[in-house]
């Protein structure tokens, strides 16, 4: 059995576009009968700058690097206080862009996507 390569697609969106994206990968999904991808959707670039700041963003690459770690030796390698980093990937659980188990925590991704579009209409 091969193992399915997992992506993460992040978004901002209205909400109604978000609602009909959803609808639509559901019904994609559901027709083929096959993995498509995992989604992260925003509403604003605010909310989406809220959760995913230049120090997570790091975060996640250096997790992509290392693979499964613990918090105590991603903050080592990243050079910040393990308290910090803590909160920063509490933040980034809730989300499901990290994910811990009893052997550390990992980006479980094996390709992230941000994709967004600022439009004069929206500014």
């Amino acid at each position: 059995m091969t193992k399915t390569e997992r992506t993460l697609e992040i978004k901002i969106l209205t909400e109604e576009q978000a609602m009909q994206a959803s609808a639509t990968r559901f019904l994609d999904a559901w027709n083929k009968g096959e993995y498509a991808g995992e989604y992260l959707t925003f509403t604003s670039p605010g909310m989406f700058f809220e959760v995913i700041n230049a120090r997570r963003w790091d975060l996640v690459v250096k997790l992509q690097k290392l693979g499964k770690t613990s918090i105590r030796e991603l903050a080592k390698q990243v050079q910040r206080d393990v308290r910090r980093v803590h909160d920063d990937i509490k933040i980034l659980i809730e989300h499901g862009i990290v994910e811990q188990d009893a052997g550390g925590i990992c980006v479980p991704y094996d390709t992230i996507h941000a994709d967004f579009t600022l439009t004069a209409e929206a500014a």
